[in-house]
C-alpha cells in the first residue's frame, strides 16, 4: 500500500515538473529551457548518444543540433526515400548500393563489392592499377593488362602469347606438348618436347631421301644416285624433290664430265680440253677436243678472235697453272696466234696496213711484195699500246722474196695467265710479276734467232713501283720466261723500251721489293755491329751521367734515362726483333720495342723543356721535378701503347718481324706521337737557340766569339740529333724501299748510342777532363805543371756547370 502510495507520488512530482518546465519554456520561446539561474539555455534535442539521435530522427541517421531547433540527414552510403536530404521528422534511411551507379565508381577491368554505407573496387584477374594498388575506391581509370610474358611463363621450347587479362603458351614449330594439349598456361604441369619428323620421311621429305632430325626441325638430302632438283639440303618437299642422277648414265662423250644440279644434268669439257665450237660444254655424247688441237676456222679475224675467246675460258679454268703441261698449253696457242697472222698479212697488197681490236687482243700486220723494200727500210708496226721497230731484212731473211709480212698481236689479259716464271730464277730472286701485255712478234723469216738487226719493242707500262724491269722472251722449249738475248734500253713510269736479237713472244717483268740474300746479310750484320756498339756506348754514358758528381744537374738525369731506355730498346731489339716463332712472344716483344722507343722520345721532350726552362726563364729558373719527369717519361708511353692494343691488338707482330704491322696503318701507332713530340721539341729548340743569341755577351762577357760558336754549335747538334732527325730516314725508308735507303737507316738507327755518347760525354769538356783525370790517376802521370792546368779547367768547367744548369 505504501509502496504504490509512493510511486504515484513521484508520477506526480514528475508531471509537475514537467509542466512546470513546459512553462517555463514557452516562457523562454521553443527550444529552450530556464537553468537553476532561471536564464533561457538551448536545448540539444540530439542528445549526447547515437541511440538519443536515432530515437528522435530514424535509423541510418545524423542529427545535428541548431540554435533553438535541429535536423536530421541520411549518413554517407544512405539515403532518404522522400528525397530530402534535411529532414525533421522521425525517418529511416535506407542504403545506397554504389556499385549500380552509372557511370560504374570501379572503371573498366574491375569488381565493385558493396559494402554497409560504402563499397570498393578490385582488379579482374590479369588486371592491375597503375599504381599497383590491390583494393581502391577510386575507381577512375580502372584496371590496365598484365603482359605475363615478360615473366617468361612458358616452358622450354614454347611460345608466351599475351592475352587480355590472361596469356597462353603454344608449342614451337617442331615440338609437340607432353599433355597433348595445343596451349597451356601452367608450365609446371606441361612441357614441349622434339617432334622427330623424320619418323614419317616420306611425309616431310618425299621419296628418295634421307632425313636428319634436328630440334624443332629436320633436314633432307638425296640418296645416292638421286640429285636434288633445288638445294642440297632442303625440308620443303614441295618445292623440292629428289630425282634420279642422270650423270649415272654415263651419257656424255670422251673428255667430258657430267654435272647435276637442280634436277638437271650437263657435260662439260675437263681440264686442257675444249668443245668443237670453243665453249666448255658439250651435247650429249659429244667429244672434247684437247686444246692443243683446237684451231681457228679460218684465217679471217672473227674466227680467230672466236679461237682466242675459246682458249682463254679453257685456260683460266686449268687448276694447275705452274704445271708443264698448262705451260705447253699456252705455247702452243702462241704458235697457232702467230701463224695464222702471218697467213692473213700475206694476203695484204705491198704496204698495206691492216689492223683488227677485241676484248680479247689486238693485231696489227702489213706485208710487201716483190723484192720491194720501203723507204726507210723498218718496219714499224704499233697497236693502241704496244709498238714493235724490226729492219725489213730481217723480216723477209733473204734477198729475194715474193711476199715478206709482219705482225704485231698484243694480248690483253694472257699475262695474267702465264705467270711470272721466270727461266734460272731461284728462291732468293726477287718476286716478279708481268707489268705489261703479253705481244707476239712474228714474220715470214723462218730463222728467228739470227735476224739482220735487232728488234726494238715498246712495252706500256700497266703499273710502275720504281721496282727493277726485265725485258723478256717467252722460251717455248722450257715453257718460261727468259731474258737471253733481250736489253732493257731505257723506261719511264708509262713506257719500257727493249732490244732484242730474235723473235717470239715478249713481255716485261718487275722486280717487287723484296732485298736480294746479299743485301740482307750485309744489313743484319751492319745492325748487329751497330747495336752492339751503341749498347758499349750507352753503358759508358749511364756510368758516366751516374758517377760524375761534378756534371750532376737535371739534364745529365734526363740523359741518364733517355740512355737507359736506350739500352734496353737496342737489347731487345738485338735478341727479339726476328724471334716470329711463337706469334704470342712476338706480339709481346712487338709491344715492349713500342714502349721502349716512345719512352726514348718522351725523355728527348723532357730535355727540350728543361733546356727552355734553363735558358728562356732565366738560368736560375726552377727546374723539372724528377717525379714528374718519370711520370710522363714513363707513363704517357705506356698510355699508348695501352690504348693501341686495346683498339688493334693484332698491329703487335708481322711474320717476318716483331714490330708493328703496316696494315690498316697501325704504324702510326708509333709514328704520330714521334712526329709530335718532335714538332713540339723543335719549337723548343728554336726559342731556345734564338735566345742564346741573346744572352749568351750579356750572361758571360768574357766569353770570345769563338768559344760562343763552338757552344752554339754543339747545342744545336746535340738537340738536333735528340730531337729523332734519324727516324726520318726510318719513315722514308717505309716509305721508299730501296736499297740504299735500307743501308742508310740501318746505319743511322743501329748507331743511335754512339752517337748521343759522342755528342754528350767526348764533346762535353768537363766529360773530357773527367776521362783525362781517370786516365791520369790510372797511368800515374802526376806531373805537377799539367795537374795544375787540369785542375784550373776543371774548376772552371763545375762552375760553368753550376751557373748554367748544362
Amino acid at each position: 500500500m505504501f509502496t504504490a502510495d509512493l510511486t504515484n507520488t513521484v508520477v506526480i512530482c514528475i508531471c509537475s515538473i514537467t509542466i512546470l518546465r513546459a512553462v517555463e519554456a514557452k516562457k523562454c520561446g521553443p527550444g529552450f529551457y530556464f537553468d537553476s539561474n532561471r536564464n533561457c539555455i538551448d536545448d540539444d534535442e540530439c542528445g549526447v548518444s547515437e541511440s538519443t539521435s536515432s530515437a528522435l530522427c530514424g535509423a541510418n541517421t545524423d542529427c545535428y543540433n541548431t540554435h533553438g531547433s535541429y535536423y536530421c540527414t541520411c549518413k554517407k552510403g544512405f539515403f532518404n526515400q522522400l528525397g530530402k536530404t534535411n529532414f525533421t521528422n522521425r525517418t529511416n534511411c535506407q542504403e545506397i548500393n554504389e556499385c549500380y551507379q552509372k557511370p560504374l565508381v570501379c572503371g573498366p577491368n574491375t569488381i565493385c563489392l558493396n559494402t554497409l554505407g560504402s563499397f570498393y573496387c578490385l582488379c579482374k584477374k590479369g588486371f592491375i592499377t597503375p599504381l599497383g594498388l590491390t583494393n581502391f575506391t577510386d575507381g577512375s581509370t580502372g584496371c590496365i593488362d598484365i603482359n605475363e610474358c615478360e615473366k617468361d611463363p612458358c616452358g622450354l621450347n614454347e611460345n608466351c602469347i599475351n592475352t587480355k587479362g590472361n596469356f597462353s603458351c603454344t608449342r614451337n614449330k617442331g615440338f609437340a606438348l607432353t599433355t597433348g594439349e595445343h596451349i597451356v598456361t601452367n608450365k609446371t604441369k606441361t612441357g614441349c618436347q622434339n617432334v622427330d619428323e623424320c619418323l614419317k620421311i616420306e611425309e616431310h621429305c618425299g621419296l628418295n631421301a634421307n632425313c636428319v632430325d634436328t630440334p624443332g626441325s629436320f633436314n633432307c638430302s638425296c640418296k645416292e644416285g638421286f640429285v636434288s632438283t633445288g638445294e642440297a639440303t632442303f625440308n620443303n618437299k614441295t618445292k623440292t624433290q629428289c630425282k634420279a642422277d642422270l650423270c649415272l648414265s654415263r651419257i656424255c662423250g670422251p673428255n667430258t664430265v657430267c654435272r647435276s644440279k637442280a634436277g638437271r644434268f650437263y657435260c662439260e669439257c675437263i681440264e686442257g680440253f675444249s668443245s668443237a665450237s670453243g665453249g666448255t660444254r658439250v651435247t650429249i655424247r659429244a667429244p672434247c677436243v684437247g686444246l692443243e688441237f683446237l684451231l681457228p676456222k679460218s684465217s679471217s679475224f672473227q674466227d680467230v678472235n672466236t679461237f682466242v675467246g675459246q682458249s682463254f675460258t679453257s685456260l683460266s679454268k686449268f687448276q694447275s697453272r705452274n704445271s708443264e703441261e698448262f705451260h705447253r698449253l699456252i705455247t702452243n696457242f702462241l704458235n697457232v696466234m702467230e701463224e695464222y697472222a702471218i697467213k692473213a698479212a700475206r694476203n695484204l697488197s705491198h704496204e698495206e696496213i691492216k689492223d683488227f681490236s677485241t676484248d680479247h687482243f689486238d693485231v696489227i700486220i702489213q706485208a710487201i711484195r716483190n723484192n720491194t723494200i720501203p723507204k726507210g727500210r723498218r718496219a714499224k708496226l704499233a697497236t693502241a699500246d704496244n709498238s714493235m721497230d724490226i729492219d725489213w731484212n730481217s723480216v723477209a731473211g733473204k734477198e729475194s722474196f715474193d711476199v715478206a709480212a709482219a705482225a704485231l698481236i698484243s694480248f690483253k689479259q694472257l699475262g695474267s695467265l702465264m705467270g711470272a716464271k721466270l727461266l734460272g730464277s731461284t728462291d732468293n730472286e726477287s718476286k716478279l710479276e708481268v707489268i705489261s701485255e703479253v705481244i707476239t712478234a712474228a714474220v715470214t723469216n723462218t730463222d728467228k734467232e739470227n735476224l739482220a738487226g735487232k728488234v726494238t719493242l715498246t712495252f706500256k707500262n700497266k703499273k710502275d713501283n720504281n721496282g727493277t724491269r726485265k725485258c723478256v722472251y717467252w722460251d717455248s722449249s722450257a715453257y718460261a720466261w727468259s731474258t737471253r738475248g733481250c736489253m732493257l734500253q731505257n723506261f719511264n713510269a708509262t713506257y719500257t723500251v727493249c732490244t732484242c736479237k730474235h723473235l717470239s713472244s715478249f713481255a716485261v717483268l718487275m722486280a717487287l721489293y723484296e732485298i736480294k740474300e746479299q743485301h740482307i746479310y750485309n744489313l743484319h750484320m751492319i745492325t748487329v755491329v751497330g747495336i752492339i756498339l751503341s749498347l758499349v756506348c750507352l753503358f759508358l754514358s749511364i756510368l758516366t751521367f751516374t758517377l760524375c758528381r761534378s756534371i750532376k744537374s737535371v739534364r745529365t738525369t734526363i740523359h741518364t734515362h733517355l740512355c737507359l731506355s736506350l739500352f734496353l730498346a737496342e737489347l731487345l731489339f738485338l735478341v727479339g726483333i726476328s724471334r716470329t716463332e711463337n706469334k704470342t712472344g712476338c706480339a709481346i716483344v712487338a709491344g715492349l720495342l713500342h714502349y721502349l722507343f716512345l719512352t726514348c722520345f718522351a725523355w728527348m721532350l723532357l730535355e727540350g723543356v728543361q733546356l727552355y726552362l734553363m735558358v728562356v726563364k732565366v738560368f736560375n729558373a726552377k727546374s723539372l721535378q724528377l717525379k714528374y719527369m718519370c711520370l710522363f717519361g714513363y707513363g704517357f708511353p705506356l698510355l699508348v701503347v695501352v690504348i693501341s692494343a686495346a683498339i688493334y691488338s693484332e698491329g703487335y707482330g708481322t711474320d717476318k718481324y716483331c714490330w708493328l704491322t703496316l696494315k690498316s696503318g697501325f704504324l702510326w701507332a708509333f709514328l704520330t706521337p714521334v712526329s709530335v713530340i718532335i714538332l713540339v721539341n723543335a719549337g723548343f729548340f728554336i726559342i731556345t737557340v734564338w735566345r742564346l743569341v741573346d744572352k749568351f755577351s750579356s750572361l758571360n762577357p768574357d766569353m770570345n766569339d769563338l768559344k760562343k760558336i763552338r757552344a752554339f754549335t754543339i747545342t744545336a747538334i746535340a738537340q738536333l740529333c735528340l730531337l729523332g732527325c734519324m727516324w726520318i730516314f726510318g719513315i722514308l725508308h717505309s716509305q721508299e724501299n730501296t736499297i740504299a735507303m735500307a743501308y742508310i737507316f740501318t746505319v743511322v738507327n743501329s748507331l743511335q748510342g754512339a752517337f748521343i755518347f759522342i755528342l754528350h760525354c767526348l764533346f762535353n769538356k768537363q766529360v773530357r777532363d773527367e776521362y783525362a783525370k781517370i786516365l791520369v790517376s790510372v797511368c800515374n802521370m802526376k806531373k805537377t805543371s799539367k795537374y795544375s792546368e787540369f785542375s784550373t779547367s776543371s774548376t772552371q768547367g763545375l762552375k760553368s756547370t753550376h751557373e748554367t744548369g748544362m
